[in-house]
This record gives structure tokens, sequence and C-alpha cells, in this order.
């Protein structure tokens, strides 16, 4: 039964999901789990194997899923993101480049068996990070803005270069070329690479852009339409130029993503989540082909190239990439301490091994497992080093237990006093000018804006911030705003106010169905929350003290209505939301209860 192919593609795709989320909830990189079950499923226990399941298909298959990959990647990229550091992107992907391929290349060649010719194939090889590795660590770690911009651009745009500087490397030098082996050659074959995923990648880019502005796709197919101007684009440039089709998908969406009054939501949404199944299914197939006696690696020869190219590579092409650039020293230094590698590198690795391996080319066979090494040795080494690394440099907070408030009225400032003062980062945003000056001038970090608009990533700080709660007294804006929220927090951590009482004659309310999780209990709405004020009431701190009795009869004090928030004594933040056990039972010496009070029978701080 194992043997069906039904069952293994079946099985490789639940896999891939279970792998993942297994991965988001120990948060730990989740490729290093998906690589594990890659090796388990293929060359351990021999349950699974891709070549027998894809056959000939297994490298175009690969292609089109980087050239998918990559497509999302330029849907997030946006031109604001990077002002004032165009020069150091444009380093990173040239300067940068050709330094860790010298590096990786030398390395390679001093500490394995592999020829002058393979050393030069692993080092273009190893020069790519990839969004793949990158985007899950910028979401875990959120580091200072400035710095995760450069390293998303930087990921998505070295793909692309690093497949051309790989697949040059490889029909130059190993197959013989003459024309390609000569400078001429390589120059004409990079031109005519960038000449033609660009132009394809913006003329597809243009035709889908009048397409989408003129509706003449209806709306629910607008998400398939996303995906299949991606794979045409990637059809059209490969055809005429081998490869081209990963920069021919990377240029679409960084089209598409840059054209004002263009709504590309959909297809990000959709993309994103192709992307995440893509991810999951190439990296198990593709470990899974490395065979029991590949898996015998020189360790000792791989781990000094690993080494080398986080050590050494990494940090000179960021030193010298950002020379004379606004970057700090704090900035430069965690940019030199992050470069994972992903899935491009495993992908081309894994083509090449067989195409060498069939062309009876020596050493082809340690190809695949020396790239893979790298791949686990640096994502483990950037997995684990980066949070700690960008929290000492002062760019990452260690929780991001912070709050993103909307609104900055009167119930807003009370609830953010309190939590700020328990020492919990808040940041509050509004649209009214004069709540935003009141937030400002009690001292609170305040944004004014609409937290809807497309851009608002750009200029909102979100640095500690792991949630959102929407407290504005309009039900229809906090519902769409814990929606927007929810990619960026999770669904977890978006939280709005109950809706306000409707007549029987309405039958729902979009909060029951789209909006975030229900904060405080049914009831407690806007107006009941502002009216309490208006009686008295406060929005009030409690410390638990040592004595657990004392503390239990405190919280059950019948001069608490509603228990709001638990501070933990660690700065950890419970959300009480609707149907949650009050007092909360594991409230223990040291947390900080917040609660509305009822001021008539004072409770003390």
């Amino acid at each position: 039964m194992l043997d069906d192919p039904i069952v293994q593609l079946s099985g490789i795709v639940v896999l891939a999901f279970s792998v993942t989320w297994l991965g988001e909830r120990l948060r730990v990189p989740v490729i290093l789990p998906l690589l594990l079950t890659g090796f388990l499923i293929g060359p351990v226990l021999g349950l699974a194997n891709p070549d027998e399941i894809f056959g000939d298909l297994l490298a175009p298959t690969v292609s089109i899923a980087v050239g998918l990959i990559l497509f999302e990647g330029g849907l997030s990229l946006r031109l604001r993101e990077m002002e004032g550091q165009q020069r150091v992107l444009w380093l990173l992907v040239t300067v940068g480049v050709l330094i860790t391929w010298v590096i990786g290349a030398v390395v390679t060649a001093l500490f394995t068996d592999l020829s002058i010719r393979m050393s030069i194939l692993t080092g273009s090889i190893l020069v790519v990070s990839g969004p793949t590795v990158i985007g899950p660590l910028l979401a875990q770690v959120r580091p200072h803005r400035s710095v995760a911009s450069i390293l998303k651009w930087e990921s998505i745009f070295i793909d692309p270069i690093g497949a051309l500087l790989a697949v040059i490397t490889f029909e130059a030098i190993l197959l013989g070329g003459a024309a390609d082996a000569s400078p001429g050659g390589v120059l004409a074959n990079m031109v005519e690479f960038v000449f033609v995923g660009v132009l394809v990648g913006s003329a597809v880019a243009y035709g889908a852009s009048i397409a989408l502005r003129r509706h003449w796709v209806p709306e629910h197919l607008v998400p398939l339409f996303g995906l299949s101007i991606a794979l045409f684009a990637f059809m059209i440039a490969d055809l005429l130029t081998d490869e081209s089709g990963l920069l021919a998908c990377t240029v679409l969406g960084f089209a598409l993503a840059n054209q004002r009054q263009l709504r590309t939501d959909q297809i990000s949404h959709f993309s994103e989540v192709v992307r995440q199944l893509l991810i999951g299914v190439l990296f198990i197939v593709l470990s899974a082909r490395i065979t029991r006696e590949q898996l015998g690696i020189d360790l000792p020869a791989a781990a000094a190239l690993i080494l080398t190219l986080v050590v050494v590579a990494r940090p000179t092409a960021v030193w010298l990439s950002t020379i004379r650039s606004r970057l700090d020293w704090h900035q430069r230094v965690l940019l030199g301490g992050v470069a994972p590698r992903g899935i491009v590198a495993a992908s081309v690795a894994s083509v090449f091994s067989l195409e060498l391996e069939e062309g009876g080319v020596a050493g082809a066979e340690e190809l695949t497992p020396l790239v893979f090494a790298v791949i686990v040795g640096t994502v483990l080494i950037y997995g684990v080093g980066m949070g700690p690394l960008a929290r000492r440099l002062g760019l990452a907070e260690k929780h991001q237990e912070g709050c993103l408030i909307l609104g900055a009225g009167r119930v807003e400032r009370a609830i953010a006093d309190a939590l700020a003062d328990a020492g919990v980062a808040v940041v509050m945003a509004t649209t009214n000018r004069q709540d935003h000056l009141d937030a400002r001038t009690a001292g609170r970090r305040a944004y004014y804006g609409n937290v809807l608009a497309r851009d608002v990533d750009l200029d909102l700080d979100l640095a500690g911030i792991g949630r959102l709660l929407a407290l504005t007294p309009n039900d229809d804006v906090n519902t769409l705003a814990a929606t927007r929220f929810a990619a960026t927090f999770g669904g977890a951590e978006t939280y709005q106010l109950p809706a306000r009482s409707r007549g029987s004659d309405i039958d729902s309310h979009p909060a029951d169905e789209y909006g975030g999780r229900q904060l405080f209990g049914m009831g407690w709405n806007y107006s009941a929350i502002d009216d309490f004020l208006d009686w008295g009431g406060e929005v009030r701190r409690i410390k638990v003290g040592s004595d657990p009795s004392i503390a239990q009869a405190q919280l059950q004090s019948r001069e608490i209505l509603k228990i709001l928030f638990v501070v933990k004594a660690n700065n950890r933040v419970q959300v009480i939301t609707a149907g949650s056990q009050e007092p909360p039972r594991d409230t223990a010496t040291g947390d900080t209860v917040i609660a509305l009070v009822d001021t008539r029978s004072a409770i003390g701080h």
C-alpha cells in the first residue's frame, strides 16, 4: 500500500503541513524538522522515493515551485520600504554575492576532495539565502525594521541572481561550452538573463494590471488569476532563456505590488498559502532523494565550510556592502549575522547533481549532501543565534508581549495606561488628531494614521508588539482591523471588543464571523466601559501579594467588576476573553491584575 503513488503524494502533503505546524508550535526553524522528515521517509526508512514518484517531472516541478515562491516574495516588496537603502541592497546582491562565491569555492577546494571545478560550482550554489528561511526568522525575531527590510529584499532578489550564477558556472565550467566559457559569453548570458526576466515579468504585470483595474477578472477568480500569470511568466521567460523564469516571477510580483490603486490582497493571501505548501513539500521531497551512502558525509569538511561562510564570508560581504550607509554598527553586525541557505540552494544542487552523475563527473554524488549539510548548519546556527544576537544589540525584544491598541479615546487610553504602567509595551493607533495628541502628551507611543492602509507596516513601528487590541467604538473598524492584523500577529493574538447590542431583526454582526477574539466577555463593549468610567469607575492595577489566600480574596472582591488582563511576573500577558474563568486560577505571587474597579470601595495598588 505504501508503494501506491497516491498514498505517497498525499502523505507528503499531510506530512508537510503537520511538520510545519509542529515547527511553529515549538518555535523552531521549520526547515529543520522538514529536512529531518525527508531524511526519515527517504534514505532511513525507505518509505518514499521522489525520483520514482515524479520521474522526469521532478526537476521542472521544483523549478516551477521555486518560481511561485519568488512570485509571492515579490508581492511583499514595497519601494518605500527601502528608501535610502537601495545602495546597500545593490551591493549585497552583487559584491556580496561575489565575495561569498569566492570564499565558498576556496574553502570547499581546501577542505574537501572535490575538484577545483566542482568547488567553484559549490561556491556558486551557496551564495543564495532565500525568503523560505529568512521570512520565518524575521517573523519570529521581529528585528528593527530597517534590518528586516534589507534582509527580506536581499533574500528575494538574491535567489534568481544566485540561480543565474549557478547555471552559468554549471554550463561554462563543467560542460565546457567554448562560447559560454569565455568572459564575453558569460557576460552575454547574464545580460540576456536579466533582459528576458525583467522584460517578461514587466510585460505580464502590465497586462495583468489592466485586467484587474478594468475588472475583467471576476472577483472570486482573482487569486487563481495571480497564480496563472506567475506560471505564464515563468513559462515564457524560461522558453526564451534558461532559468530566467525565476527572475520573471520576482519582477512580476514586485511590479504588481508597487502599482498604485491596484488591489493585490487576494493574490497575496492565496500565494502565501501556496508558498507554505510548496516549501513544506519541496524540503521533504528534496531531502528524501538523498541516499544512505550520501549521508556519510565528511563532517569536518562540512563544518569548516559552514563556519567559514558564517564567520568570514557573510560578515565580510556585509561590511563591504554597508560602507558609508545609514546603518549604525549594531544594524551592520546583525545583518552580518544572518544568512541561512534555503530552497534554491537545495533544488539547484539536487538538479545539478543528477545531471552530473549521468555525465559521469567525479564528485557529483558529494554535491547534494554537502549543500544540504550547509543548509542544516546555517539554519541551525542562525535560527538559534539570530534572536539572542538581535536582543543583545538592542534591535529586538525578548518577548513580543506588547499591545497595538486601535483607538486613543478615553477608554483606550485608560486601558493603555494600565498596561504600560504594568510594564507592557503599548502602541496606540488612531485617526483622530486630538486623541493622538493626548496620547503623546501622556507619554505613550502613538501612531496617527489608518491601520487599514496598504503600506501601514512601513510606517507603524511594531518593535516588541505581539497582539492587537481593537478598542474603538466602531465595531466594523474593529472587525476589519482584527482581520487585517491576523496575518501579522496570528488569529490567536487579535482581539476586539464585543459588538454593541443590536435589534432582534438583525441576524448577525460581522464580528461574529470575521473578527478577532472577543475581549472581556459579552456586555463589556465600548459604551459599557465608557459609562462605567463616567460613573467613577477605574481601570486599575492590582499587585498580587505573597499570601495566596489574601490574593484570591482580593481578586474575588465585589469591588472588582471585571478582570481584563493578568500581567505575569515574567512579563507575559494573559488576555481575558469571553468565557474565561474569573479570576484566573493560575494567578500567582508577583502577577499584576488589571481590572475594572468600583472606586466607591478603594482597593490599594
